[in-house]
Protein backbone atom coordinates (compact mmCIF):
# COMPACT_ATOMS: atom_id res chain seq x y z
CA UNK A 1 0.00 0.00 0.00
CA UNK A 2 1.46 3.21 -1.03
CA UNK A 3 1.71 6.31 1.27
CA UNK A 4 0.23 9.46 0.73
CA UNK A 5 0.51 13.21 1.97
CA UNK A 6 -1.89 15.39 1.80
CA UNK A 7 -0.83 19.37 2.26
CA UNK A 8 -3.39 21.42 3.05
CA UNK A 9 -3.95 25.64 3.43
CA UNK A 10 -6.53 26.00 6.28
CA UNK A 11 -9.54 27.45 4.80
CA UNK A 12 -10.46 31.24 4.77
CA UNK A 13 -10.23 33.23 8.24
CA UNK A 14 -11.21 36.29 9.35
CA UNK A 15 -8.55 39.32 9.39
CA UNK A 16 -7.08 39.95 12.95
CA UNK A 17 -8.85 42.97 14.58
CA UNK A 18 -7.83 46.59 12.97
CA UNK A 19 -4.54 47.59 13.88
CA UNK A 20 -3.54 44.59 15.99
CA UNK A 21 -0.78 43.03 14.16
CA UNK A 22 0.68 41.34 17.20
CA UNK A 23 1.28 37.07 16.89
CA UNK A 24 -1.40 36.59 19.62
CA UNK A 25 -4.26 38.75 17.18
CA UNK A 26 -3.00 36.17 14.39
CA UNK A 27 -3.22 33.02 16.22
CA UNK A 28 -6.77 33.94 16.88
CA UNK A 29 -8.15 34.32 13.71
CA UNK A 30 -11.45 32.09 13.24
CA UNK A 31 -12.60 30.71 10.22
CA UNK A 32 -15.01 32.85 8.26
CA UNK A 33 -18.28 31.16 6.90
CA UNK A 34 -17.18 30.73 3.95
CA UNK A 35 -14.08 29.05 5.51
CA UNK A 36 -16.43 26.56 7.92
CA UNK A 37 -17.86 25.92 4.58
CA UNK A 38 -15.25 25.17 2.33
CA UNK A 39 -13.60 23.14 5.39
CA UNK A 40 -16.72 21.05 5.13
CA UNK A 41 -15.91 20.68 1.30
CA UNK A 42 -12.88 19.88 1.96
CA UNK A 43 -13.64 17.06 3.98
CA UNK A 44 -15.97 15.27 1.34
CA UNK A 45 -13.52 15.72 -1.05
CA UNK A 46 -11.55 13.62 1.25
CA UNK A 47 -14.36 11.50 1.52
CA UNK A 48 -14.95 10.86 -2.19
CA UNK A 49 -11.45 10.34 -2.82
CA UNK A 50 -10.69 7.43 -0.41
CA UNK A 51 -8.54 9.88 1.57
CA UNK A 52 -8.38 9.32 5.64
CA UNK A 53 -5.03 10.32 6.99
CA UNK A 54 -3.80 8.45 9.85
CA UNK A 55 -1.46 10.87 11.67
CA UNK A 56 -2.45 14.51 11.64
CA UNK A 57 0.18 17.15 12.14
CA UNK A 58 -1.74 20.93 12.30
CA UNK A 59 -0.56 24.35 13.58
CA UNK A 60 -2.36 25.57 16.59
CA UNK A 61 -3.75 28.51 14.95
CA UNK A 62 -7.32 28.71 15.37
CA UNK A 63 -7.76 28.77 12.00
CA UNK A 64 -5.88 25.65 11.44
CA UNK A 65 -7.76 23.92 13.92
CA UNK A 66 -11.37 24.79 13.13
CA UNK A 67 -10.37 23.78 9.54
CA UNK A 68 -9.52 20.01 10.85
CA UNK A 69 -12.66 19.94 12.76
CA UNK A 70 -14.15 20.86 9.36
CA UNK A 71 -13.11 17.96 8.23
CA UNK A 72 -13.65 15.46 11.05
CA UNK A 73 -17.35 14.24 10.39
CA UNK A 74 -15.77 12.96 6.66
CA UNK A 75 -13.31 10.92 7.44
CA UNK A 76 -13.99 7.38 6.95
CA UNK A 77 -11.13 5.65 9.64
CA UNK A 78 -10.66 6.66 13.09
CA UNK A 79 -8.55 9.40 13.96
CA UNK A 80 -5.50 9.17 15.96
CA UNK A 81 -4.92 12.28 18.30
CA UNK A 82 -3.51 15.32 15.92
CA UNK A 83 -0.46 16.98 16.82
CA UNK A 84 -0.62 20.84 17.17
CA UNK A 85 2.21 21.58 16.15
CA UNK A 86 3.79 25.23 16.68
CA UNK A 87 6.49 24.61 14.91
CA UNK A 88 5.08 25.02 11.63
CA UNK A 89 3.57 28.10 11.99
CA UNK A 90 4.91 30.73 9.82
CA UNK A 91 7.44 27.78 8.95
CA UNK A 92 10.01 27.14 5.56
CA UNK A 93 9.24 24.21 3.85
CA UNK A 94 12.54 22.50 5.32
CA UNK A 95 10.95 22.97 8.78
CA UNK A 96 7.57 21.64 7.52
CA UNK A 97 9.19 18.43 5.79
CA UNK A 98 11.05 17.85 9.07
CA UNK A 99 7.92 17.50 10.65
CA UNK A 100 6.42 15.25 8.14
CA UNK A 101 9.33 13.13 8.87
CA UNK A 102 8.83 12.49 12.55
CA UNK A 103 5.47 10.98 11.56
CA UNK A 104 5.48 7.00 13.00
CA UNK A 105 6.32 4.93 10.45
CA UNK A 106 2.73 2.82 10.19
CA UNK A 107 1.49 5.77 9.15
CA UNK A 108 0.03 5.07 5.47
CA UNK A 109 -1.29 9.10 4.91
CA UNK A 110 -0.25 11.91 6.41
CA UNK A 111 -2.32 15.05 7.03
CA UNK A 112 -0.47 18.92 7.31
CA UNK A 113 -2.85 21.43 8.06
CA UNK A 114 -1.08 24.63 8.11
CA UNK A 115 -0.22 28.58 6.60
CA UNK A 116 1.28 30.26 3.72
CA UNK A 117 3.90 30.96 2.28
CA UNK A 118 5.52 27.65 3.99
CA UNK A 119 2.65 25.46 2.79
CA UNK A 120 3.02 26.34 -1.07
CA UNK A 121 6.96 26.79 -1.03
CA UNK A 122 6.91 22.99 0.20
CA UNK A 123 4.42 21.53 -2.35
CA UNK A 124 6.72 23.30 -5.04
CA UNK A 125 9.98 21.66 -3.56
CA UNK A 126 7.93 18.62 -3.46
CA UNK A 127 7.07 18.28 -7.21
CA UNK A 128 8.78 21.69 -9.53
CA UNK A 129 7.50 19.60 -12.39
CA UNK A 130 3.86 20.38 -11.20
CA UNK A 131 2.51 23.06 -13.40
CA UNK A 132 -0.75 23.76 -11.52
CA UNK A 133 1.07 24.67 -8.51
CA UNK A 134 1.80 27.55 -10.25
CA UNK A 135 -1.52 29.00 -9.75
CA UNK A 136 -0.74 29.25 -6.06
CA UNK A 137 -2.43 27.87 -2.89
CA UNK A 138 -5.54 29.45 -1.90
CA UNK A 139 -7.20 29.01 1.08
CA UNK A 140 -8.93 25.41 1.60
CA UNK A 141 -6.45 24.27 -1.26
CA UNK A 142 -4.91 20.39 -1.35
CA UNK A 143 -2.44 18.90 -2.35
CA UNK A 144 -1.90 15.10 -2.68
CA UNK A 145 1.52 13.70 -3.25
CA UNK A 146 2.51 9.77 -3.31
CA UNK A 147 5.52 8.86 -1.83
CA UNK A 148 7.73 6.76 -4.74
CA UNK A 149 11.23 6.81 -2.88
CA UNK A 150 13.57 8.49 -1.47
CA UNK A 151 17.32 9.35 -1.71
CA UNK A 152 18.10 6.46 0.70
CA UNK A 153 18.85 3.07 -0.26
CA UNK A 154 16.32 1.11 1.55
CA UNK A 155 13.78 -1.32 0.31
CA UNK A 156 10.35 0.48 1.83
CA UNK A 157 9.95 4.13 1.50
CA UNK A 158 9.18 5.43 4.98
CA UNK A 159 8.67 9.00 6.60
CA UNK A 160 11.76 9.41 8.21
CA UNK A 161 13.54 9.08 5.08
CA UNK A 162 11.14 11.47 3.61
CA UNK A 163 12.37 14.05 0.91
CA UNK A 164 11.96 16.19 -1.92
CA UNK A 165 12.49 13.38 -4.75
CA UNK A 166 10.05 10.93 -2.43
CA UNK A 167 7.46 12.86 -3.60
CA UNK A 168 4.77 13.30 -6.82
CA UNK A 169 1.95 15.29 -6.74
CA UNK A 170 -1.33 12.98 -7.60
CA UNK A 171 -3.70 15.29 -7.25
CA UNK A 172 -4.19 19.34 -6.64
CA UNK A 173 -7.34 20.30 -5.84
CA UNK A 174 -9.45 23.55 -4.19
CA UNK A 175 -12.96 22.05 -3.10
Amino acid sequence: MSRKLLLLRHAEAAPAPMGDFSSAADHARPLTAAGLAAAQRCGLWLRQQGLSPDYVVCSPAVRTRQTLEGLLPFLHAPLSAPLFCPDIYEAPPHALLAQIQKAPPQARTVLLIGHNPGISALARQLDTQAAVLDQGFATGSLAVFKMWGSTANIPQPNWQSCDTLSLTLDTFSRP
